[in-house]
């Protein structure tokens, strides 16, 4: 895995850091990284199999969100509680406090959503976000911007991470978001969609490299014009 050092997750729901990256960041994590964990939306109007109401079902998120952080061996989840919909998001003030947090935090490595290739709505939103706060706050981290795949498989991507020793405990990271598993068991398609990534990873090799894996592109972010 990466070298020690301060790295920044920032997700547009209390689920997507798991899906995408878990195994990535419980290596992370046992390497002693300072890991930090920004969930922009509160997760209210996701699969409600139990017929919450939207409150009861953001509260319920946040809890799983923090034991799956702890499951994964994240230091700090911040909640930015917007509401669950990409067009209701303000913009404006998740912009000033992801430049507070960047700024504060001078992360060495940013973690997101892409911007363009994502299905959802909120995905993109969060990935576009994340990119102009990097831009706005001067932030330069030295290891890089990256995104994370979750509705949309990338079919060409900069960095690969094997996670065969970490992939126990992000499938128990997911299954602590009980309230979307009950009906959703995207565990399977995640589990399957990394075995994919290992076996598939390089048609020139005579081996796969390992068992299970997960991918990610790099994001540029322009300096600010001067």
């Amino acid at each position: 895995m990466i070298p020690k050092g301060n790295i920044l997750i920032i997700s547009a729901h209390p689920d997507d850091m798991e899906i995408g990256m878990g195994g990535t960041v419980a290596g992370l994590a046992e390497s002693q990284t300072v890991i930090t964990s920004v969930v922009v939306t509160n997760g209210g109007r996701s699969s409600n199999p139990f017929a919450l109401t939207e409150q009861r079902m953001a509260d319920v998120r946040r809890e799983e969100a923090l034991h799956a952080a702890a499951v994964l061996g994240v230091q700090e989840v911040i909640f930015f509680d917007e509401p669950d919909s990409a067009e209701e998001i303000n913009l404006e003030v998740v912009g000033e406090k992801l430049v507070q947090i960047l700024s504060r935090l001078q992360p060495t490595e940013v973690y997101t959503l892409d911007e363009t290739l994502d299905r959802h709505p909120a995905h993109r939103l969060t990935g576009r976000l994340v990119k102009e706060s990097i831009r706005a706050s001067g932030t330069v981290p030295s290891g890089g911007v990256w995104a994370f795949e979750i509705w949309t498989p990338f079919s060409t991507w900069d960095r690969i991470e094997y996670i065969d020793r970490y992939v126990a405990k992000k499938m128990l990271a997911l299954a602590e978001h009980r309230s979307q598993v009950a009906t959703i068991p995207y565990g399977e398609g995640v589990l399957g969609l990394n075995r994919w990534r290992a076996v598939f990873a390089d048609p020139k090799a005579s081996a796969p490299a390992g068992a299970y894996a997960e991918v990610f592109r790099r994001v540029q972010v322009s300096p600010p014009s001067q």
